[in-house]
């Protein structure tokens, strides 16, 4: 879903493709020749150029047609740029090429960084509940409102989760784009069934396997 949202902002130019490349393109294994050449490859995307060739790529890039072919080849195999052949209206089989692939590393890689932040914190907070409230300020980017921390702290108080439950909780709302109390509620109870069947799964195995014995 965020894949999707980060592209549709990039297509409606509200964010900028060569500008995130730029920032990131270490973070997601690039070198700067390679981040270079695919800002150049998204700039011909837009003038609507669907099909490659090295010839098209050579003319902006101080590269010889072998090293674009190379790059081309190495861009494919390490899943920053793919290849579709579709039909078009009159029945002709053309090839066109996408970087949605690279535009999910950078997605990837500010969810591991939020992750992150989420889970390791650093500063010394004096409750548990501060710490968690905190952090949902920072996702949230707002302060919370009294029902939301009275939420929290019956988290903690009331259904005995610990910090990092609710952490966890915290990265399936970031990772699933849908960032709310209510969602992490949601999560932490859906867990908590789920270990709860578990648990009770556990046992009746354990009775019958008590039964057997007792009977044989």
């Amino acid at each position: 879903m965020e894949d999707l949202i980060i592209k549709n902002l990039i297509k409606d130019q509200l964010l900028d493709f060569d500008k995130l490349l730029k920032k990131n393109y270490r973070h997601i294994g690039l070198t700067e020749i390679e981040a270079f050449f695919l800002m150049e490859l998204y700039s011909l995307k837009e003038k609507g150029i669907k099909s490659l060739n090295p010839k098209k790529l050579v003319k902006n890039l101080s590269l010889s047609e072998k090293e674009a072919t190379d790059l081309l080849d190495s861009m494919m195999q390490r899943n920053y740029l793919s290849f579709d052949i579709k039909e078009n209206k009159n029945g002709k089989m053309t090839e066109s090429f996408s970087l949605d692939q690279t535009i999910k590393k950078i997605v990837d890689y500010y969810k591991n960084q939020i992750n992150k932040d989420i889970v390791n914190t650093e500063k010394k907070h004096e409750t548990d509940e501060n710490e968690i409230a905190e952090i949902l300020e920072t996702q949230l980017q707002r302060q919370l409102k009294p029902l939301e921390i009275e939420v929290i702290i019956k988290w903690i108080k009331d259904y005995n989760y610990n910090k990092d439950q609710i952490k966890d909780a915290i990265i399936d709302s970031v990772k699933s784009g849908k960032i709310s109390i209510s969602y992490i509620d949601g999560v932490l109870l859906k867990k908590k069934r789920n270990k709860d069947d578990k648990l009770i799964n556990t046992n009746r195995k354990k009775s019958k396997a008590l039964k057997d014995f007792l009977e044989s």
